[in-house]
């Protein structure tokens, strides 16, 4: 009758070990409370949320496979354009005996310049300067003329 008993020898052992070990790993005279209601419903949207991110992340890799030669990162959109700065003509200053002046503004940096016949500012060119109004050219353009707050 041991002989039979011989090959159960080592199932018994593993399974002396197996309740040994639950023994000291399970803590003793500890309950285990049960979710409430409201945490497992918040469980719950968390879940769906990530699965529906988890979703569409699926349908970018599925368009622009990951590991594929031909994939290459989603051109950014170009930014507009600034608007091409004007020359606004503010006064004008003649006196008797001296040269006659113009104050200009340029509209993309607000500055105000003091500037004379003959002098550019920018890409502007002042070529004369009368009591009211004064010709300029851009860029070496046909001359044009500002008139003030005009």
């Amino acid at each position: 009758m041991i002989d039979k008993l011989r090959p159960l020898v080592p199932l018994l052992m593993l399974g002396g070990f197996e309740l040994a070990a639950a023994a000291l790993w399970l803590p003793r005279g500890s309950t285990t409370s049960v979710a409430s209601a409201p945490a497992l419903k918040e469980l719950d949207a968390r879940l769906s949320s990530g699965s529906a991110r988890l979703s569409d992340l699926i349908e970018v890799t599925n368009e622009r496979p990951v590991f594929h030669a031909s994939r290459r990162p989603v051109a950014a959109p170009e930014a507009p354009k600034a608007p091409e700065p004007v020359l606004s003509l503010l006064g004008i200053i003649a006196e008797d005996n001296s040269d006659t002046l113009a104050f200009v503004k340029v509209s993309s940096t607000g500055t105000l310049y003091r500037i004379g016949a003959g002098e550019t500012v920018g890409r502007w060119r002042v070529l004369e300067i009368g009591t009211e109004e004064i010709t300029v050219s851009k860029d070496g353009a046909d001359p044009y003329t500002l008139r003030i707050g005009g």
